[in-house]
């Protein structure tokens, strides 16, 4: 039997990225072998006194934001789950992004085609299947160019304006509004179109993209102190004023939740005796969460089956809330524990 060889899929730019993903959603495509042959360099300009050949800490952690959900998105392909601890050290290495400063001024770029390479290294062996290349060609376009920026600066400025246009304070308004209106919209629906069709396909999809949302609302967060901001040589443009108006608002929403389940007590950090803070982790989902009990006289029962169950390593079954976002918690606090019977 002769095996057939085929040919991989090029990606030349993102036109390419859209054309392969319409073709993978329409089961056009008898392979999903991939390769990205050239994918123009992601770029940033800044200017303004702070921004001299320097970054300041605040683009630092825009940038950090931006690390962080590539890695979430990655392991929502990988492991069906936003989570970087599911994530080895080889894994975080590979992924890591390299900023590199421009010479003569507050210019940074990163080198997004090795990125997509080594994503699509990492997920050489799951490759073969239609989910995770549809997934794959989502994470380029979403992260990949400057469309992403603008796709969440038109959004950002609807709500913006929206938000605006209910101030009482009229001169403060109209100034505002002057400030955002002058955002030009220039995402291209085409590209839109075919994502809303992927993330029919996969609900991950819709995960990714909130995650590349949260990542551009970071960075442009992160440099509202310049003059002028930049993306793309150009091809985006704002000013400070602009960004930190659109800043305001977050791009999703913390949901309340609870996760009750049975849990091992990790550690208890009893530093603070007020709001003991204990890591906990779910022994179904091996999510670890580091969540609080407050300590009054009612809880201290329940800081004493707490205790037992760290020191004997046993389950516990644990009532726990906390605000989710995109299967991150925060803010959790547990209200009962019960020893398992």
């Amino acid at each position: 039997m002769i095996e057939v060889v085929h040919e991989p899929h090029v990606i030349n730019d993102l036109d390419d990225a859209v054309a392969l993903l319409k073709q993978a959603l329409d089961d056009k495509l008898d392979h999903y072998d991939l390769h990205i042959a050239d994918l123009e360099k992601f770029s940033m300009h800044l200017t303004g006194d702070k921004f001299h050949q320097t970054m300041t800490p605040s683009l630092m952690k825009g940038f950090i934001d931006l690390q962080n959900a590539i890695y979430r998105s990655y392991a929502q392909i990988k492991y069906n789950e936003p989570s970087i601890l599911k994530l080895s050290k080889q894994e975080k290495d590979e992924l890591e992004l390299e900023v590199k400063v421009i010479d003569g001024s507050s210019g940074f770029e990163v080198n997004v085609q090795e990125l997509f390479e080594k994503l699509i290294t990492l997920l050489a062996g799951k490759m073969t299947s239609k989910h995770i290349f549809i997934l794959v060609l989502s994470t380029i376009l979403l992260y990949g160019g400057y469309e992403s920026y603008t796709y969440y600066l038109e959004n950002q400025k609807e709500i913006r304006m929206a938000e605006i246009a209910l101030e009482k304070d009229i001169g403060a308004k109209q100034e505002r509004l002057a400030t955002v209106a002058l955002l030009s919209d220039r995402s291209d629906t085409d590209t839109q179109k075919v994502l809303a069709r992927a993330a029919e396909f996969s609900p991950q999809v819709k995960n990714i993209k909130e995650e590349a949302n949260n990542a551009s609302h970071s960075l442009i967060k992160s440099a509202q102190a310049a003059e002028s901001i930049d993306f793309d040589n150009g091809k985006i443009k704002l000013s400070g004023e602009a960004a930190k108006e659109l800043s305001k608002t977050s791009p999703t929403k913390w949901e309340n939740v609870r996760i009750d389940g049975i849990y091992h007590i990790i550690n208890v950090d009893s530093s603070h005796s007020a709001k003991r803070k204990i890591r906990i982790r779910n022994i179904n989902t091996q999510d670890e969460i580091l969540a609080i009990l407050e300590n009054d006289t009612l809880d201290q029962r329940y800081l004493d089956i707490i205790q037992d169950a760290e020191w004997g390593y046993n389950p516990v079954q644990l009532k726990v809330r906390a605000k989710e976002l995109n299967g991150r918690f925060k803010e959790a606090e547990i209200t009962e524990a019960t020893i398992l019977k």
